[in-house]
């Protein structure tokens, strides 16, 4: 998830928890309260968005509440933060980790599938960048960004199946960045970089071409060579390794 679509998400929580319209200053307030340091004309152009997307409806200048749509919105928010959290505190083991990435390889491969179908042209755009960002980026510093792990989380927002999404917004959380900084750590010694930037090619040329069912494949393939490359380390005698990185890595 972008900045954008997190602050939106936050504007929906806040409204969500109003008992009356949120104003843009109030927004702002609360926003720079949870961490989301904005200027009053970026929230204000945020809330617009809101409105076009027909997630809120302006109640004169008092402010804005929340449409039927922005309900929605705002529970599944909730719905993932939750289960997120739980998961969180459940990958604590090499037996975890493989089956969150068992997990992941299920929805994030049916969401390559909805993504290629109608591939909306920016986000399309933003997915090259990051795909091109991330070959750039290999063996060198820019690496710690994870622009691999950003290009999963672009492919999530290109999806329109909504159900599909929570559930990978779940497994993608940002608060579960340190599983992924573990899994980073593991995969560092057995898998060769440049070949998963060509694999995020592959799906990224599968979705660029309107073809569902090679994205699909694709992204099944990406994530079949990952947990290959985890289950060949448990098998070296890093399994220990794996957990203790697990259990030290901070969780907030």
């Amino acid at each position: 998830m972008n900045d954008r679509e997190g602050a939106m998400l936050a504007l929906l929580q806040l409204m969500s928890a109003s008992s009356g319209p949120l104003g843009t200053r109030n927004a702002q307030r609360e926003l720079a309260k949870r961490g989301r340091e904005l200027s009053e004309s970026s929230v204000s152009r945020l809330l617009r968005e809101m409105d076009g997307r027909g997630w809120t409806t302006p109640v004169g200048s008092k402010g804005r509440v929340l449409a039927g749509e922005g309900r929605r919105r705002a529970a599944e928010a909730v719905l993932s933060h939750r289960a997120s959290d739980s998961l969180q505190h459940a990958v604590r083991d090499t037996k975890d980790l493989l089956d969150l990435l068992r997990a992941r390889r299920a929805v994030e491969s049916a969401v390559a599938g909805d993504a290629a179908r109608a591939p909306d042209a920016g986000r399309l755009r933003r997915l090259r960048e990051l795909c091109d960002q991330h070959a750039h980026a290999v063996g060198s510093a820019p690496m710690i960004e994870q622009p691999g792990l950003q290009f999963h989380r672009c492919v999530v927002e290109m999806s329109t199946n909504r159900m599909l999404k929570v559930a990978a917004d779940m497994m993608l959380a940002p608060h579960l960045d340190r599983v992924e900084a573990v899994l980073d750590t593991v995969l560092a010694t057995r898998r060769d970089e440049e070949k998963v930037v060509a694999e995020h090619q592959a799906v990224l040329d599968g979705i660029a071409h309107r073809d569902p069912v090679g994205a699909e494949e694709a992204m099944k393939a990406h994530f079949d060579a990952m947990i290959a490359a985890v289950e060949t380390s448990v098998v070296g005698g890093n399994e220990v390794l794996v957990q203790r990185l697990l259990e030290w890595v901070p969780t907030g």
